[in-house]
Order: C-alpha cells, then structure tokens, then sequence
C-alpha cells in the first residue's frame, strides 16, 4: 500500500507541474510564443542530453548483450501498438494530422518520465536495468519513427485534402533526439565514459525535459479551458490500446518468450504506462494538432492516476 501510495504520488508531481504550466498561460503571464520556445529548446537540447546521459548511466556492454530477448520482446511490443494504432485508426477514418498524432500516441508510451519513477517505487533499483532495455527500443523508434511521422505531417500543405504521407527524409529521422541515442549506445558499446565535466552538463540540461515538457503540455491544454472537454471515440481507443491492450499483449509475449521474475514485472508494468509526453512537445513544433496530442497526453496520465495502481495490484498477486 504505501509503495501504491508513493506512485501516486509520483503521477501528482508531473500534474503540479502542468497545473503551473497551464496557469501561466491561461493568466497570458508568459509571451505568446513561450510554447514554442520551450518546445524548441526540448527537441533540439534537452531531449538528445537526457538520452546521452540516461543510456550511459543505465546500461554497460555486458547488460546489453545480455538483453537482447528482452530487446526483441520490447521491439514486437512495440510493432504490435504500432499495427494496432494504423488499424484503429483506419476504422475511425481519421486522417490528416488527427490521424497521425492518434498513431503515434497509440503506439509509444510514457516509459521513462513517468515509467522510470514508478518502477523504482514498487521493484527499487533491481528493476532499473530491466526498465533500460525496453526504453532504449521505444527512445530510439520514437526519435526516429515518431518524429519522421509528425514531422511529414507538419510539411505537408494544410486544408487542401492532400493526404500526409511519411517521409524517410535523412533529416527528419537523424533528428537531435536519435542522434542522441545514437551516442549514447556508442560510447557504451565502446565501452567509453564522459568527461566528468560534460557528463555533469549534459545531466543538467537532459534534467530539463520533464519539467519543460510538462510546462508545455498545460500550456497546450488551455484551449480547454472554457469547458469540460468532450472524449471522444478516438481517445476513447488510445485510452483502452493504453490501459488494457498494451499490458495483456506482453503478457503474451512475456510468456511466449518464458521470462519469468523480475523482468517479467518491469515489461509488464511498463506496458501500462500512459501516452508519451513528447509527443505533444513535437505536435507544438512541427504545428501538427498541438492541442489535440496536449489532451491526448493528459487524459491518459490522469486515467494513469487509477490504473497504474490497479496493475501494481495485479503484479503483486502474481509474484
């Protein structure tokens, strides 16, 4: 119970920090374009920063050798929300940027800001290198799948009909974000350590993705100020792909691949996790449905509140 208490706790924290964000922009106390600039300053600085920082510290060449099935199961679960969320969205004809915002939400999902401290909570530092081997898949498919998707959508003409279409463009897909990933396995394959002092300033700046991140979301989400917002049949499907889909599709792969303990509970509770937070900072700079992924963002971290708790509870009759 008091391990419960203490994810809820957690999940609390990230809304504080959207409440402020949404306050400062709901008071217009901040300039227009401070979504903008914050969101720049994520994407382009921060984010490549923390996936430095957070590979090197969390893996060495030895647990990453050792990981590979887990590598594989986290990289099918992956495929298999990413099958699931084009399918679901072709059946409620979404299209346009809707439609590409829906799948990329469907498919990754919050591992590390919310992930990473509620793992710690409930298995303590035993499960963290577990966590690294399946967020190392979903870091590296996001900076380079997710942002190639958001990223055509947001080049492609708008109101004209023109059907978006993804785009393998070099620049889009060696984002700063991928490229950050790309060190970061580099210099642990090569089994090389930062410079204390980069390592230090690069901590620093990696450190302001989560606070940035949720500035912005509730930022974004003042567009809902005037009323209640209405859930739709679309987020109606991210919320159950989310919350009930994801984890009982590892289920099925955790037991085809006969992984027991300790990884078996950390794929399992990180398959629960609610839609990726960057997803919306990435709407906000590519000017693709901004408001949209915001609501997307904090429906699902809010619904978190009660399942994620919920799946704690089910972990534990299991172990």
């Amino acid at each position: 119970m008091e391990r419960m208490w203490s994810g809820l706790e957690s999940i609390g924290v990230i809304f504080l920090i959207i409440i402020v964000g949404f306050f400062f922009a709901y008071k217009k106390i901040w300039p227009d374009n401070t979504q903008g600039g914050l969101s720049t300053v994520v994407i382009r600085i921060a984010a490549p920063c923390l996936a430095v920082t957070s590979i090197t510290a969390g893996f060495d060449r030895e647990l990453l050798a050792s990981s590979l099935i887990l590598l594989l199961i986290a990289f099918l679960h992956l495929a298999a929300n990413f099958l699931l969320g084009k399918l679901t969205s072709r059946m409620l004809r979404l299209d346009g940027g809707k439609k590409t915002i829906y799948e990329v939400t469907y498919t990754f999902s919050n591992i590390i800001f919310i992930g990473l401290p509620i793992n710690q909570i409930v298995f303590g530092d035993e499960g963290v290198p577990f966590l690294f081997a399946y967020y190392i898949v979903i870091l590296a498919a996001f900076w380079s799948l997710g942002v190639a998707q958001i990223a055509a959508a947001g080049a492609a003409p708008h109101g004209d009909g023109v059907r978006r279409k993804f785009s393998f463009s070099p620049s889009r897909i060696f984002n700063p974000g991928f490229i950050g990933v790309l060190i970061g396995a580099g210099l642990v394959q090569a089994g090389l350590h930062l410079p204390s002092v980069l390592d230090t300033a690069l901590g620093y700046l990696g450190g302001l993705t989560v606070p940035l991140s949720l500035l912005v979301i509730g930022a974004n989400l003042t567009i809902f100020a005037g009323s209640v917002p209405r859930i739709t049949a679309d987020e109606w499907w991210i919320m159950i792909g989310k919350f009930v889909i994801s984890p009982l599709v590892m289920i099925c792969l955790l037991k085809l691949f006969g992984i027991e303990g300790m990884p078996f509970y950390v794929f399992l509770l990180s398959a629960t996790m609610p839609c990726h937070m960057q997803t919306s900072i990435l709407a906000q700079h590519y000017q693709v449905e901004s408001a949209y992924a915001s609501k997307l963002v904090g429906l699902s971290t809010l619904i978190s509140i009660v399942t994620i708790p919920a799946w704690i509870g089910v972990i534990h009759a299991m172990m």
